[in-house]
């Protein structure tokens, strides 16, 4: 797993993503961009609460709000868009490592990489909402649990991502299952960069990038034996 993360960790410094990575967090800047507006001009066009203080105080906390929500949702949102582009950081990370590429495929289609997207980022989003009650009542042992299941997710459909360009349903379950712990460990600490603001915008494209790493590994190693 170390050093399929090392190769992840280089390609975002060696050039291998740089178009992927700007396209993606442009993006994902651009539709908080359109919420903040939208935001504002609601908060601006809004009629009188009851009392003049309300609307004062709907000003001064709305922007506290936004930061929440871009901290809350960046994860499921950058998946969302970087779904887009995991067929290009699957294609440029395969022949940088020169790592095996599908033989009967040319990758997933741009349908189903989005659908692929909004899957993850639905299943992201449910997951947080579900624990946020426990984090409330039970801070830090909460956000342990919050971390796992993320992981546990994540590293499940990365991992599946990245093999089923190479495999069959069937195929890619069975290998996923057999590697489980290395793809749980690879899919928390995926988890746990997309908690940390900014980085979790370029979170899902690392994890896209780490995981078709530790697919060609995995798939070298079946080859071998």
């Amino acid at each position: 797993m170390f050093a399929s993360l090392g190769r992840a960790v280089a390609n975002f410094f060696d050039g291998t993503l740089k178009g992927v990575i700007f396209k993606s967090v442009l993006l994902t800047f651009a539709l908080f961009a359109v919420l903040g507006f939208a935001m504002a001009w609601g908060l601006n066009h809004m009629p009188t609460l009851g009392a003049h203080w309300v609307n004062e105080l709907l000003d001064v906390v709305a922007p506290v709000i936004f930061i929440v929500l871009m901290i809350f949702l960046g994860a499921p949102v950058a998946a969302l868009f970087a779904s887009l582009f995991l067929d290009e950081v699957a294609k440029k990370v395969e022949a940088r490592g020169k790592l095996p590429v599908p033989s009967t495929t040319e990758g997933a289609s741009f349908l189903g990489n989005l659908g692929a997207g909004a899957r993850m980022a639905v299943l992201v989003l449910l997951v947080n909402l579900l624990l946020l009650p426990v984090d409330i009542e039970i801070p830090g042992v909460a956000e342990v649990v919050t971390v796992l299941a993320n992981g546990w997710l994540l590293g499940r459909e990365y991992f599946e991502l990245a093999a089923l360009r190479h495999l069959s349903r069937a195929s890619a379950d069975a290998l996923r299952r057999r590697h489980g712990g290395s793809i749980f460990a690879g899919g928390t600490l995926i988890a746990l960069l997309s908690m940390v603001p900014v980085v979790n915008l370029i979170a899902p494209l690392f994890g896209a990038a780490f995981m078709v790493h530790m697919f060609g590994r995995y798939a070298q190693e079946n080859r071998a034996s």
